[in-house]
């Protein structure tokens, strides 16, 4: 019995790992060589994400000071600066690991891995920069997209900013921008505006509409091709409704004041006629 424990004993000494040393410890640790290399690497990519947002505030300046369009602006800057830091970014890899096709194998992988991982955020960047290629909006348009009405102030890398007529922010993704139906409100110079307003049951209204439609045609501020019209609507209950329609420039006007004005003339209108 005796002679089987010694014989275990001695078995699980043979078989024990042995101590490491401190040799073997610090021969798993970077050397000074690599730690200066990855100091390196870190340098570069600091530096060149300096020198791309100073690309970016020349471009940027540069563009406006030739009165660039707003868009393309926006579009110019923003590859200078992706561009300025991915060149950075190479070359910061590239003095890491001393390879450029190591270096471009493994952006390749890292490509394919980024585009399942974040597939909606690549898709909404795609679409970002696809709206300022084909521009079926500028920036200062109204336009409808996915049930909201605003006007468009950014164009960023994820989302479209609108800006409601409550004074209230919608950030919509680009993706759902560029593959939905848009409303452009202010594509062209003039737009359609209609108000209406009740008339009594009992009254005369001989002279009404052509009062009216004089009154209208002597406003400068309204578009006179297509002129205004004035149209009578009866209602089921005997009454009737006076319509106006007129084309207004609403980039030289106020629409909202325009329209209290017309309003105001068809109200003196049927209150002469009264």
């Amino acid at each position: 019995m005796g002679a089987m424990l010694a014989e275990l004993i001695s078995l699980a000494a043979s078989t024990t790992s042995p101590t490491p040393s401190p040799d073997n410890i610090t021969s798993y640790l970077p050397s000074r060589h690599d730690l200066f290399k990855i100091a390196v690497a870190i340098l570069i990519i600091v530096v060149s994400y300096l020198l791309a947002r100073l690309v970016r505030l020349l471009a940027g300046k540069e563009l406006r000071r030739v009165k660039a369009d707003p868009q393309v602006t926006l579009l110019v800057v923003r590859i200078a600066f992706l561009g300025t830091l991915l060149i950075g970014i190479i070359a910061a890899f590239t003095d890491l690991f001393g390879s450029p096709a190591l270096v471009f194998g493994g952006f390749g992988f890292l490509a394919l891995a980024f585009s399942l991982a974040f597939q909606d955020i690549l898709k909404n960047f795609i679409a970002g920069i696809f709206l300022l290629l084909e521009r079926p909006f500028r920036l200062g348009d109204e336009i409808t997209v996915d049930n909201h009405t605003g006007i468009v102030e950014n164009i960023e890398m994820r989302t479209t900013t609108l800006r409601t007529a409550d004074g209230e922010q919608v950030l919509t993704p680009n993706s759902l921008v560029y593959t939905g139906t848009i409303i452009n409100r202010t594509r062209y110079p003039t737009r359609l505006f209609t108000v209406t307003a009740k008339m009594a049951q009992t009254g005369p209204r001989d002279g009404v509409l052509d009062r009216l439609q004089k009154q209208l045609r002597e406003r400068p501020d309204l578009a006179r091709d297509p002129a205004p019209q004035v149209l009578l609507q009866p209602n089921a209950d005997g009454g009737a409704t006076v319509e106006v329609r007129y084309w207004l420039d609403y980039r030289k006007n106020d629409p909202v004041a325009v329209q209290a004005a017309v309003g105001q003339l068809i109200y003196q209108a049927i209150q002469s006629a009264g």
